[in-house]
């Protein structure tokens, strides 16, 4: 395509949000940091604001001064520079390093416009960059006040092998839990969750909401617990409150004795609770954390979407800590690991025990992980859950075991598959007549 078409084609299209047209370079600077903040976009020197070409030549010294307004971005904007004969393309990519400024302060790009943000906007910016974390932040205390819980102190040196003679503010400093400035102790918020004696005084969202219902509507509630204290007693009691609400069965192998077998893995559910008390957004101090139980169904949520600078495709593949300070904690203290290999753990219980796989709902606000105690409970057709229960006992089948073990047509085996392979249920191996099929272990991420 020549530039003389691409030109035809944007112009035509006029200013959305990713192209911006400029007769000169007044005001450049605003531009780039908007689409740097933003989600990138192409600024066109050299066309109105009406859309007519007005032109701006090519030189290398107009390309220096471009350059030049990039590198004095706060930080620095790495551009390119595309020529179009008389326009010069300025694509700009979304920046790494947000929040971008310009001498003229901060600018997103919202639409067709760059729009300056308010000094709450830019803070509510910079949280969700992860440029400033709620658990790092220092909490304010008087010289007099004594927020930390010498019994809480006195417990984490025992449970980690540590001399009980350590003066708790050494091990708070030791831990990264706080700072010593001009003879005053700074505590971090992390410090006052995990060790304050009442954090809910500081941090009064701080705590789970657990609840039992009759069924999906919520209009019979069996049993209701708000579990408060320290992250690690909110931990402690939340799993206590699921353990003794789910349903128990009964497993007896080799004419043994009957064994006790909840309807889902506790692995699964402490995994779940583990994630939502270390990566929710304690920013969002008007919600808090909540554990729902229905027939078949957990639901645990928690107020903070995917943190920052992880995106869907990674989700499962690696870790991004939102509050660095207190996972670094719950490690510390052996509830969870650093390899970032939680979410496939869960998945992994719930095949090995014949379950569907969690379900996992991220929103820009909001995280959601469903644990189902059976394929009836995912909401599948009876056909489909026949298909699914038959894969977890058999492992991988091709689709002439289908016919023989559920005494079905192939015409029907391809029909209930069909869905279940788009829906992630299930996935194939090989390919031709040594096509197999077998349930999917990978989490299951719906997209909002």
């Amino acid at each position: 395509m020549t530039s003389k078409e691409i030109l035809r084609i944007i112009t035509a299209e006029g200013e959305g949000q990713k192209i911006e047209f400029k007769a000169k370079l007044s005001g450049l600077a605003n531009e780039m940091v908007a689409f740097a903040n933003a989600s990138g976009g192409s600024i066109y020197l050299g066309i109105g604001d009406d859309g007519q070409i007005v032109g701006v030549g090519d030189s290398n010294r107009l390309r220096s001064q471009i350059q030049d307004i990039a590198n004095n971005c706060d930080p620095r904007i790495s551009i390119r520079i595309v020529s179009h004969g008389q326009v010069i393309e300025v694509v700009v990519p979304e920046g790494s390093d947000k929040p971008y400024r310009s001498n003229d302060g901060f600018f997103l790009r919202t639409g067709p416009n760059a729009q300056q943000l308010t000094r709450d906007e830019i803070f509510r910016f910079a949280i969700k960059s992860n440029k400033i974390r709620f658990d790092e932040q220092f909490e304010s205390t008087t010289e007099t006040e004594d927020p930390i819980d010498q019994n809480k102190i006195k417990n984490f040196l025992i449970k980690r092998g540590l001399p009980e003679k350590t003066k708790a503010n050494d091990l708070l400093i030791n831990l990264g839990l706080a700072q010593k400035q001009q003879n005053r102790l700074l505590l971090t918020r992390a410090a006052l969750l995990f060790f304050g004696r009442d954090p809910q005084a500081h941090f009064p969202e701080a705590f789970v909401t657990c609840a039992l219902y009759g069924d999906e509507t919520r209009a019979k509630v069996l049993d209701r617990l708000d579990v408060k204290g320290t992250l690690e007693d909110q931990f402690e009691k939340a799993v206590s409150f699921i353990r003794r609400n789910l349903r128990i069965g009964y497993r007896i192998e080799n004419a043994g004795p009957r064994e006790e077998k909840p309807e889902v893995p506790e692995t699964v559910f402490r995994e779940a609770l583990l994630n939502a008390l270390t990566h929710r957004d304690y920013f969002a101090d008007t919600t808090h954390i909540y554990v729902h139980m229905y027939p078949g169904r957990i639901e645990i949520s928690n107020p903070g979407g995917l943190p920052h600078g992880l995106s869907f495709d990674e989700f499962g593949l690696r870790a991004v800590a939102r509050n660095r300070l207190i996972a670094d904690m719950f490690y510390r203290l052996g509830y969870v690991e650093r390899l970032g290999s939680g979410i496939h753990r869960m998945c992994e219980a719930m095949a090995a025990e014949h379950l569907p796989v969690p379900q996992f709902y991220p929103t820009p606000n909001s995280f959601r992980v469903d644990i189902l105690s059976s394929f009836i409970a995912a909401g599948l057709t009876p056909e489909e859950v026949n298909i699914c229960q038959w894969l977890s006992s058999k492992g991988k089948s091709s689709i002439k075991d289908f016919v023989a073990g559920l005494h079905i047509s192939k015409a029907s085996v391809h029909r209930r598959i069909t869905p279940l392979l788009k829906q992630g249920w299930i996935e194939t191996k090989g390919a031709g007549p040594s096509t197999r099929y077998q349930i999917s272990n990978a989490p299951r991420l719906r997209r909002p």
